[in-house]
Order: C-alpha cells, then structure tokens, then sequence
C-alpha cells in the first residue's frame, strides 16, 4: 500500500461499534492489535486516507501507531487529549488512617476466621469473599462463612475470579455459588492468571452479563492488569463500574477511565506494604498476611452504597 495521506489532530474518538484496531497501517489486512467495543473512547492523533470501507476511506491514527475505520465512531470531540498519563486518585483525606481497623476485608477460604462478631465489634463492617474461579471453581468456604458474617451483622459480598473460560459460564458458575441476594456486593475479579489470562473483552462480557441478570453493575476489582489493557484509552463501559483498586503503596493511581476508585486495597498483609495488616477475629492465611482496604467514608456511606 502507497503510504497513508494523513492530517493530524488531536481529539476523543467513541466507538459506535465494535471495530479492529489494526496494527501498522490503515487497512484491513493489517494485523489486529485489539477489538475496541462499543462505548470504547480512543485519543486519535490523526485521520488517515486508507482501504475503503462501505464507501469510507477514512482512518483514525492512534498514537501507537495503530489505526481504525472511522465509520466505526461517533463524531469527534475535539477536547484537549495532551495528557496521556493515567490521572492520580486522590489522596486519602486530610485524617484519614490507614493504620486503622479497616472498614472492608477481602477473604477466601485460605484466610483463617476466628470470629467475625469480633471482627465487625472492632471496626471491619464489610466483608467480600471468593465465591468462585472460573467456569467450574467453588470456594467451599463461603456458604458457611456468609451466614455466620452476615448474623454478626457484617456487610457481605462475592467476588469471581476471572479465567479465561467463556464468560457466560463464568457468570453461571458464579450466581450458582454466590448466590447473591440484592443486599450482596458482587465483584469480579480480573487480575494476572498466567496461562489462564481473562481478557479486557472477556471481563466486558462478563460484566454485561452479570447487569443484565442482576440489574446492576458488578465492582471490577484490577490493578496493572487493567492498567495495561486499557492503556490511555478512555473505556465509558469500564469507567461506569466502581473500580477496587489493588494498588500497595501510599500513592495510588487509576487509568483514565476512572477518576478514582471506589475501594482500595493498599495492601496483602506483607511487611513491605503500608498501614494496617491485620483485623481482630481475622488472621488472614497461614503467613498472618490479610487483604485490607481502605473506603473513603464512614460506616454509613459504605452501607449505603454496599450493593447499588
């Protein structure tokens, strides 16, 4: 192909429908570097003359050198789109402690339970727990452990395990399990699983489905995998989910489709981690370590907003 004519410019393009993005070149034999879906935000940097699609040669260049039919997008919105780097979230606030007794631990069954009155009498008011792992993983753990947090007057909550299994199964194995009831957080986990990796389009399934039979979003829980997959892309489907956050540090940041989390776990109970690492009641797993995360709120706020 003759080299591509282009005009630079700098704006927000928003997918319409789910369209390749392709590799090296504005043509539909270029390589696919990725499928953008629908409501996807991409920063373009240039519009392209290339392969003509249903009477439109018009491209969008990205800045990785990577093009998409524009036919694909709504309008253009050409705001300001200079700065790529992923925003911070904002800081815990003024008073804030993180060496506090957390509000929200998350547990599977590898995390020991001494007592959740105890816990929930020291300060923990929420707790999210394994339900399962892919298309056929159970924590066995979990059914008993509800009912007994639940009666010591805890918030409960569910989390899934991302693989890459078809995620309608997934979401079947999951309510199967969980069965989660409209006072039940659900949350979907999509983290590294080397050799089993959930993609950015499998955990879009997974949360569409998860809406349509629930009525409402589940919380996506991500650190660096999202990061990455998203890259500068601005995602309005992935920025509609409230995002807990796995980030251990004292500066936590989100990608830009966030402008800041709902949850953060800042951190797995390991030393080199800040703040609190462990809840009375709660020992966490066989090295003492537990997942803690601080809530920007009271115990109010969290109640309120547990399972909307």
């Amino acid at each position: 192909m003759a080299q591509a004519v282009e005009i630079p410019i700098s704006g927000q393009a928003t997918v319409n429908v789910k369209v390749n993005l392709r590799q090296g070149a504005p043509s539909v034999a270029a390589p696919v570097l990725r499928i953008l879906s629908a409501q996807m935000s991409i920063a373009v940097q240039a519009i392209v003359v290339g392969d003509n699609v249903q009477g439109n040669p018009h491209w969008y260049r990205t800045s990785d050198n990577a093009f998409a039919w524009a036919g694909a997008f709504a309008p253009l919105d050409f705001a300001d789109v200079a700065a790529a780097a992923p925003p911070p979230a904002p800081t815990p606030p003024a008073g804030a402690n993180l060496n506090q007794v957390p509000l929200v631990v998350d547990i599977y069954h590898g995390d020991g339970v001494a007592s959740f009155a105890q816990a929930f009498a020291a300060g923990v008011k929420g707790i999210i727990h394994k339900a399962t792992t892919g298309a056929s993983g159970v924590d066995d753990a979990y059914a008993t452990r509800r009912a007994d947090a639940t009666n010591a007057g805890l918030l409960w909550g569910a989390y899934h395990w991302g693989t890459a299994a078809p995620p309608a199964d997934q979401v079947t194995n999951f309510l199967n399990h969980a069965d989660p009831d409209k006072n039940t957080l659900v949350a979907l986990d999509f983290e590294t699983d080397v050799g089993n990796q959930m993609t950015l389009d499998g955990a879009r399934e997974f949360l569409n489905i998860i809406d349509s039979k629930l009525n409402r979003k589940a919380v996506l829980y991500s650190s660096n995998v999202a990061k990455s997959a998203l890259g500068t892309t601005v995602d309005k489907f992935f920025g509609g989910h409230r995002l807990w956050l796995a980030q251990y540090g004292t500066n936590p940041t989100v990608q830009r489709s966030w402008k800041t989390y709902w949850l953060w776990q800042y951190t797995d109970g390991r030393p080199n981690s800040p703040g609190r690492k462990t809840a009375p009641g709660l020992p966490g797993n066989r090295q003492g370590q537990l997942d803690c995360n601080y809530f920007a709120g009271t115990a109010n706020d969290l109640k309120a907003q547990w399972a909307s």
